[in-house]
């Protein structure tokens, strides 16, 4: 006689599969009412998280996409707001997968995740009482508050919709939580990216070091390329992305 555990994985299996081991004494009209529940549940949770990536995907494709995670994939934490991280890894790595999806899928999906990260971050460090009201001087040392996230994509993810034809082109994209809890993102050009990105990782830098550093890397002079970035940088500040080390 199957011990416990070997009934309950047969029994899990054949929820996920209808193909697999069928059980003795058990009707699969039965199992199909688990199965269906199951997997409706796992469909809604994770099209709230991919929305537009459900709406670019034909109804059959989508469904036999969920269905494919839900048979194939052993998900490695008991969390629900995991889960759709889970989906975004698999469909990274499967190849029956990847090969469903349109070319900017991949890509569109991490973009739709990063709401769902953003929204859910836990920050490690209290912000609110280091922003600053307004840049000093030139010679202020910045960085960035702990909830701000740049991406860069092949695609213009944050422009896809079922309805418009996507070409390749790259998207530099700051994800932030603001400090009423709302996400919110700027689009930025590969310059500012740049500079977003030396003041997120600043430790000790001056304003006007970081910028200088920078005119040197793309080949300007600091005179050129100083009184926009203190520009862009005041904006990023108005918007609370700043603090003071």
């Amino acid at each position: 006689m199957p011990d416990f555990a070997h009934i309950q994985k047969m029994f899990t299996d054949r929820i996920r599969n209808q193909t697999a081991q069928s059980i003795d004494n058990i009707e699969d009209r039965r199992l199909a009412v688990y199965r269906e529940l199951f997997f409706n549940n796992l469909e809604s949770f994770i099209a709230g998280t991919f929305p537009v990536l459900k709406e670019c995907l034909v109804e059959n494709t989508w469904q036999d996409l969920i269905r494919i995670f839900f048979i194939k994939h052993a998900c490695e934490t008991p969390y629900f707001l995991e889960i759709s991280e889970e989906f975004l890894h698999f469909i990274e790595t499967d190849t029956q997968a990847s090969a469903m999806l349109p070319e900017y899928g991949h890509s569109l999906a991490h973009w739709e995740w990063m709401e769902l990260f953003a929204d859910a971050y836990v920050e490690t460090s209290n912000d609110e009482a280091l922003r600053i009201e307004f840049i000093e001087s030139q010679s202020s040392v910045l960085t960035s508050i702990e909830c701000a996230w740049l991406q860069a994509y092949e695609y213009p993810v944050h422009k896809i919709s079922a309805d418009v034809e996507m070409n390749k082109e790259a998207a530099f994209l700051l994800v932030y939580r603001n400090s009423q809890d709302e996400v919110k993102f700027i689009e930025l050009n590969p310059l500012s990216y740049l500079l977003f990105e030396a003041i997120k990782q600043n430790q000790s830098c001056t304003v006007e070091e970081i910028v200088s550093s920078l005119a040197v890397q793309q080949g300007l002079s600091i005179e050129q390329l100083l009184p926009g970035a203190i520009a862009i940088i005041e904006d990023w500040n108005q918007k609370k992305l700043l603090k003071v080390i």
